[in-house]
């Protein structure tokens, strides 16, 4: 607001203060909960550590058990804030993609004894910073040992997380991983398929990465994989070999939705999808996606790590 005195103006910061913001977000909690208090959707709000601070005293806030605070303005402090609030104790789904989250709050979060927020079955991360310095930590956290849908999608975790992903006993009840736009490739997956939980999994997700003919036959031999109904493989470098074991993998029989669109296998491969008796009970088969035979490399973060030889 501008307010003119003797021909100078001066301007006024209508701002809220904290006073001000804890009554309008108490307010704005108190009618979404009305309907059902067990869910809270703040996304899109500009939240930032002030109204997360306010969010996590709440005494509102005890009955929410699925919490979205995706596209706002979340970094680490308020990460730290929020997981620590004993209002939160009964959560079991938080999602925070789309936000400022970094390492450093990642890594409190897996190493941290004072976290109260240890029921939790659903997690998104997805957009954030998180890199496999973080990551390698989070996926082995007792943190997050009831999780049963993890998505980690959109970051710049590589081959560190897959191995560490392996090696893990804190993901036994998992069964959704969403890994999407990282930097995976053939070796990664090998090390996601060591992980002694794995046929536990219902929908794997490796969309944009590095995965080529090798990774797609290491996933056809896998033999762990038989509870899998969901397996997204768009925008990687399979060509007809990896399309064509895909499609003669008795291990994958149980697949339901199968996404290869934006690879590099042609007809010959496609045609082996189509026509495939071991995947004979998938419903949805994407192979073209919009792209037909030209394959769209697109990585938003770090594009030269997607296609280095380029």
């Amino acid at each position: 607001m501008a307010i003119t005195r003797d021909g100078n103006t001066e301007y006024k910061d209508d701002a809220p203060n904290l006073e001000e913001k804890e009554k309008l977000l108490a307010a704005t909690v108190e009618k979404a909960l009305k309907d059902d208090p067990t869910a809270l959707s703040l996304a899109g709000g500009y939240m930032g550590t002030d109204e997360v601070s306010i969010l996590a005293r709440l005494d509102l806030m005890t009955s929410v058990r699925s919490l979205d605070l995706g596209d706002n303005q979340v970094g680490d402090p308020a990460l730290k804030v929020l997981l620590a609030s004993p209002m939160l104790e009964n959560l079991e789904a938080l999602f925070l993609g789309v936000n400022f989250i970094t390492d450093e709050g990642a890594l409190e979060f897996a190493q941290s004894d004072s976290v109260a927020v240890k029921n939790l079955k659903k997690l998104s991360l997805d957009d954030n910073r998180l890199t496999d310095a973080s990551g390698v930590e989070l996926v082995a956290s007792p943190n997050i040992s009831k999780m049963e849908v993890l998505k980690l999608g959109w970051n710049q975790l590589g081959n560190g997380t897959a191995e560490a992903l392996g090696k893990t006993g804190a993901l036994n009840r998992l069964r959704v991983l969403d890994l999407e736009r990282n930097y995976i490739d053939d070796a990664g997956v090998a090390e996601i398929l060591k992980w002694n939980a794995l046929g536990n999994l219902e929908e794997l997700v490796l969309s944009y990465n590095k995965i080529s003919d090798q990774g797609a036959q290491a996933l056809a031999d896998c033999e762990r994989l038989s509870a899998l109904k969901i397996l997204n493989l768009t925008n990687n470098n399979i060509g007809d070999d990896g399309a064509i074991a895909l499609a003669e993998s008795p291990h994958l029989a149980g697949l339901e939705s199968l996404f290869l669109g934006r690879n590099y296998f042609t007809e010959k491969g496609a045609q082996a999808l189509k026509e495939s008796k071991p995947l004979s009970g998938v419903k949805t088969l994407a192979l073209y996606e919009g792209a037909e035979n030209t394959p769209g490399r697109v990585n938003y973060s770090r594009p030269e790590l997607l296609r280095p030889d380029e």
